[in-house]
Parts: C-alpha cells; sequence; structure tokens
C-alpha cells in the first residue's frame, strides 16, 4: 500500500500534463487515493512501532533499500497530506494551465508520502529533495510579479539547508555503514558523533519549519504563491521540518537530542515572539497570515524541546491544526486580494463583512483559530503545548502565554480595520459575485475540521499518544 501511495500519484502525473482539460480529476483521484490509504492504515495500525512495512533492495551492498514502514505519526501526516490535496485541488479547479499545475501536484504528493513512508535515510532525503521541484515551479510560474526572486529565495534557502542534512546522514554511513533508521538505532554510534550528526541534520530541519533567523524566505514565498499552493506550502512542506526533525534527530538520537533542548527552547521562543510583533505591524493581508503561520512553528519547537511525551503529543497535534487552521486563512487571504484588487489593509478599508458576508465570516474563524479560541483545535494545541512546556521549563513557560495575547491583537485589529469599520470607498464599489460551490467547499471543509478537532480532540491524540509515550520514556520525560 506504501509503495502504491508513492508510486499512483507519480505515475498519474504524466496523463494529467497532457490530457489538460481532466488533470484535475486525477489529481482529485490521487488525493482521493493517498487519504483512503491513509484511513485504512490508521484503523488497522497495532498501536505499536513500525507497521506495514514493505522492503525492496536495490543496492543492499550499501545499504540503499527502499525500506518503508508507518507509526502513529506517518500516518497522521499521510492522512493529512491526502485531505490537503484533495482541498487544494477544489481550490485550484479553474486554474490556468492545469495540466502542468496538476503534474507538480501529483509529483509533490507522491514525494510527500515518501518522505512520511521511508525508513532509509537516504531514500527520506531524496523524497525530500523531490518536494523542491513542484514548489518552485508553481511559485514560479503560477505566482505574482515578483515570482521569480521568491521562488529562487525559496530553492536556494531550502536546497542549501539540505546539504547539512545530508552531510549528516553521509556521516552515519561512514560510521555505521547503514542508511537504515532500525540499523542506525542499534548500532551504538558514540555519542559525540550523535551531537555532530544531530547538529548539522538540525539546521536543514529548522530552515524547513522555519524558524528564526531562517524564515525570511517564508513570506516572501507565501506572498508571491497561488493561495493553493500556499496551502500547500503551509499546511504540508513546513511540517516537513518538523517531521524530519522529531523522527530522524530526537527518535534516532534521544541521548544527543538531551543536549540541545535549551537551544531548541531559545529558538523556539525568539520566533514565537518575533513572528508575533512582526505580523502586528503587517499592513499586507497575506504577509500577516505567514507571519502567524511561522508563529505556530515556533511553539511546536516549543513544545519539542521538552522531549516529553505530553510535548511530543502537543506538537503532532499542533502541526495538524496549524495545516487545517493556516490553510483556511490562506485561501481566504486570497480571495480577498481577488476581490479588492489589493493586498493592503489600509488600501482596503473597512466594510468588506456587508459586501462579502461568506469570506468575513470564514476570515474571523480562521483567526478565532490561529489564536486558539476555545472549541477550535488551535486552542487545544495552544494550551497542551504550553502545559507540557511548563511542566519542563518551569516559568519561562510563562512567557507563551504572551504570544497568544499578540496574536489575538493583529487579527482583532485587522478584523475591525478591514472588516467592521465604515465601509471604505474602494469596497462601497465592489459588487458581490458568490462564490462557485467547487470553491466553497475546501473553505468550509477546513472550518469543519478544525472545530471537530476542536471539540472532540481525542480523535487524535487518542491515536498519536501511544507514539508519544513510547519515545517520551525513552527520553525520560
Amino acid at each position: 500500500m506504501l509503495l502504491a501511495s508513492i508510486l499512483l500519484p507519480v505515475l498519474l502525473a504524466p496523463f494529467a500534463y497532457f490530457l489538460d482539460r481532466q488533470a484535475k480529476y486525477f489529481s482529485l483521484a490521487a488525493g482521493i487515493f493517498v487519504t483512503l490509504i491513509g484511513a485504512i492504515l490508521w484503523l488497522n495500525y497495532p498501536g505499536q512501532g513500525f507497521a506495514f512495512q514493505e522492503f525492496y533492495p536495490i543496492l543492499p551492498q550499501w545499504d540503499f533499500n527502499l525500506h518503508l514502514g508507518v507509526d502513529a505519526l506517518s500516518i497522521a501526516l499521510i492522512v493529512l497530506t491526502g485531505i490537503i490535496t484533495i482541498l487544494v485541488t477544489l481550490s485550484s479547479w479553474n486554474v490556468e494551465r492545469p495540466g502542468a499545475y496538476f503534474f507538480l501536484i501529483l509529483v509533490f504528493l507522491g514525494a510527500m508520502v515518501g518522505v512520511f513512508a521511508s525508513l532509509n535515510y537516504l531514500w527520506f532525503f531524496i523524497f525530500w529533495e523531490f518536494t523542491l521541484v513542484p514548489m518552485f515551479f508553481h511559485i514560479g510560474i503560477w505566482g505574482a510579479e515578483n515570482r521569480i526572486y521568491a521562488a529562487v529565495k525559496f530553492f536556494l534557502y531550502t536546497h542549501l539547508a539540505s546539504i547539512f542534512i545530508f552531510l549528516a546522514i553521509l556521516i552515519i554511513f561512514v560510521k555505521t555503514g547503514h542508511f537504515d533508521f532500525i540499523a542506525i538505532k542499534n548500532s551504538g554510534l558514540p555519542l559525540e558523533w550523535q551531537k555532530i550528526i544531530w547538529a548539522l541534520a538540525f539546521v536543514g530541519y529548522i530552515v524547513k519549519m522555519p524558524v528564526v533567523p531562517f524564515h525570511t524566505w517564508l513570506p516572501d514565498a507565501h506572498v508571491q504563491a497561488p493561495s493553493p499552493i500556499s496551502v500547500i506550502l503551509a499546511g504540508l512542506l513546513l511540517k516537513m521540518g518538523a517531521y524530519g526533525l522529531l523522527r530522524w534527530n530526537i527518535e534516532l538520537f534521544p541521548e544527543a537530542s538531551k543536549h540541545f533542548i535549551y537551544l531548541m527552547l531559545a529558538i523556539g521562543l525568539l520566533t514565537v515572539f518575533h513572528a508575533a510583533f512582526k505580523a502586528l505591524y503587517e499592513d499586507h493581508v497575506k504577509r500577516m497570515v505567514a507571519y502567524s503561520s511561522i508563529n505556530h512553528m515556533g511553539l511546536v519547537l516549543v513544545a519539542l524541546a521538552t522531549l516529553s511525551a505530553a510535548g511530543i503529543s502537543a506538537a503532532i497535534y499542533e502541526m495538524v491544526a496549524h495545516a487545517l487552521i493556516i490553510s483556511l486563512m490562506f485561501m481566504v487571504a486570497g480571495y480577498i486580494h481577488h476581490i479588492t484588487g489589493t493586498w493592503y489593509i489600509s488600501e482596503i478599508g473597512g466594510g468588506l463583512m456587508r459586501k462579502f458576508p461568506f469570506i468575513g465570516v470564514l476570515y474571523m474563524l480562521g483567526a478565532l483559530g490561529a489564536l486558539g479560541f476555545p472549541g477550535t483545535a488551535g486552542f487545544i494545541g495552544e494550551v497542551t503545548a504550553i502545559f507540557a512546556a511548563y511542566d519542563k521549563f518551569g516559568v519561562i513557560a510563562l512567557a507563551l502565554p504572551f504570544s497568544a495575547v499578540l496574536t489575538a491583537g493583529f487579527f482583532f485589529w485587522a478584523i475591525k480595520r478591514m472588516l467592521h469599520s465604515e465601509i471604505s470607498g474602494l469596497v462601497e464599489k465592489l459588487h458581490p459575485h458568490p462564490l462557485p460551490l467547487v470553491e466553497r467547499l475546501p473553505l468550509m471543509a477546513y472550518v469543519a475540521l478544525f472545530v471537530l478537532l476542536g471539540i472532540f480532540p481525542g480523535i487524535l491524540f487518542a491515536f498519536i499518544n501511544s507514539y508519544a509515550q513510547t519515545l517520551g520514556k525513552v527520553l525520560g520525560g
């Protein structure tokens, strides 16, 4: 099932390219297929360890074998990948040049499943690098006026950072003769080498998350990318960084991880507050959402820094919650730009809620989720992360609620200026055009999903807690 989930989207990609008008149906079918496979894995997962393993020998003498397997962490992210692909496809239903556009979506989907399912570090890295290509072309071809600059900056930042991961992989192979996760874990690699490998790979993972000071590529990429591609970027691509850090650093080298706790905490806190203050002063509606996204990934890093079962569980939950909430916010920001012709809140002025109540309500719901309002997944993710951080770090973690206050500040200020103030001249001249049903459906789906997880968090926690508890015992937290 895992190999099929990787290969099917890639094999469908050429058909999508040449059957231009039918391309969206191939993308939709692939997204549904991956989601269904993920659901089957979820329902049949035994509860512990790697399951559904597949092994395909390629160059056994070099340990270059395609070893696939999943646990609760992988399965949750594969299901998320399938769902996001379906919703992005629906949001892109009337995109220009659909053949090439969905060709890239399909290649990206296959590579993403490979990232989450690979238990061979070198194959993980190949899939990791492969995801850069579709995103580069999506931004560079379908982006806004500065798309080439943003695409090149995105590629350079993330590719150069990946070199550090590759160096870590080479050192592992030289010292152990293995690329396989289980073999590396059982190899008895000396702690000093573990710390060197951990530090090298850490650079690559935090650039992808991204966190301060390696975050500057993300706002530019989001601003220039089409909104559905921003959804992929924030909802999936950033999760690769957190996944890699958790799987290939913290889980693979638990003893070495303990030496970097306060480095992760410091970078996470810096990211949380830097991004919140940047968003507070931002006038660009989409760039503000981008900084909100960085803020939430900083919180994920703080939760991971606890090296505890509670922190790991909170981090995984926050990753899923962030993907759903921030995806809605990017789509709504794109629609606001399409409606008004500008990205700037000061130029839009007030009164959007009166003319466009559907978009206004969605913006408010997304903002409530992002700031952690009770009843949304954002609330559960933030509260569990803060409690886990407080248990580990004490009073230092009390700084985190102030970040939530800043988040509430910049979103409520935007709501006041853009939605509820006196109607502006620009908004007065606009004529409402109802969104097609195919574009309304994904927007409502994001809301339904993050509210569902907010009211019934046990849907996700019951599945991921066994993984978090098992790893937490190994880490001693």
